[in-house]
């Protein structure tokens, strides 16, 4: 069987087993297990402004996994999708709050500033890996919390909006702000797969991709092939956070409108819905919009008052479920087409 087939099987299965157990785990509280359900279905597909709300919190978990993906398929292990999105977003806001707002040029401005902004807080990680030997694990997650310290820094300071109660940043001019494609849908929703789309081209289709590939697999091999193992770990990380990025200038240019404090975790999902997809970008984007769903079914569950631990119960019930489905299917796999030993 082809490899998607078995992902896709074994990702459908262990769905199903996830919710068997949360089924059971509601039936053990005395939950009613029927009226969630339904209520979690019908607040993720219920009507057409529930689709589009799973899609709004698809679309930054879409791009942060495409950062994970591209990253983890260099076996670069960025873990701060959540500090480059921040990142992006005060790039953002740092033209949309300072440039003339009549500017032609406004949003094309806002967002190559955001991207920059991120990608540098990337290669932030990878210049401390490749010259100083320094853990990018370790060196990616904590400038997560400096990128939120200073986002924070800024809405309570100096770019607070003196109008308001809230920290947050005066409303951008309406010419930096993300085309509106319906209701609370932006530009998002299409340039997520039109990035997957061009990953794939890269990744496949051309010299770098095909550096990035070999690398990932072997460093000795890499530099048999005269392949710059130091070059390749500096552009994935630069690229993972100009992706990542993209996803903080969603969150600040789309509905929101504004700066404000981005913790939502949505970096940390990206790398969850990463490994659920096997770093294929195309299958990034399904997850996201199946972890979308999940967190617009949970949001439909506090709006009818259920208990917010059991939504949360749920959604680890029905992942979990996925990473051992998936890491079992890719066993399994391996086991069945890799070649017979050789005899003794």
């Amino acid at each position: 069987m082809p490899g998607w087939a078995w992902r896709s099987g074994a990702f459908v299965l262990s769905v199903v087993f996830g919710l068997a157990v949360s089924a059971l785990l509601l039936a053990l509280g005395h939950v009613p297990v029927y009226s969630t359900f339904r209520a979690i279905f019908e607040g993720a597909f219920g009507s057409v402004d529930a689709l589009q709300g799973s899609l709004v919190y698809a679309e930054p978990i879409a791009f942060a996994g495409l950062a994970a993906a591209v990253a983890f398929r260099a076996q670069v292990w960025n873990i701060g999708g959540e500090g480059q999105m921040v990142m992006g977003a005060i790039g953002a806001a740092l033209v949309a709050l300072k440039f003339p707002p009549e500017s032609a040029f406004m949003l094309p401005l806002v967002v190559l500033c955001g991207i920059a902004c991120g990608a540098l807080w990337g290669l932030l990680s990878a210049a401390l890996k490749v010259w100083l030997g320094v853990n990018e694990v370790l060196s990616s997650l904590m400038l997560n919390y400096v990128a939120i310290r200073w986002c924070e820094a800024l809405v309570y300071g100096p770019w607070r909006d003196p109008s308001g109660g809230w920290p947050y940043s005066p409303y951008f001019p309406p010419s930096s702000l993300l085309p509106i494609v319906s209701n609370e849908l932006d530009a998002g929703v299409i340039a997520a797969p039109l990035a997957a789309l061009a990953l794939i081209f890269v990744l496949r289709f051309t010299r770098w991709g095909f550096e990035l590939s070999v690398v990932g697999h072997s460093h000795p091999a890499a530099r048999y092939a005269a392949i710059s193992v130091t070059r390749v770990t500096l552009q994935v990380m630069l690229l993972s956070g100009a992706l990542a990025a993209l996803g903080g200038i969603q969150q600040v240019c789309g509905s929101a409108g504004r700066l404000h404090v981005l913790t939502p975790g949505y970096g940390y999902l990206g790398i969850l819905v990463s490994w659920l997809a096997g770093h294929n970008p195309l299958l990034v984007l399904l997850m996201a919009v199946f972890y979308g769903t999940l967190l617009q079914g949970g949001a439909a569950l506090q709006i009818a008052e259920i208990d917010p631990s059991l939504v949360r119960v749920i959604q680890a019930a029905i992942i979990l479920s996925a990473l051992v489905g998936l890491t079992l299917a890719a066993r399994r796999r391996r086991a069945t087409v890799a070649p017979d030993a050789p005899a003794a």
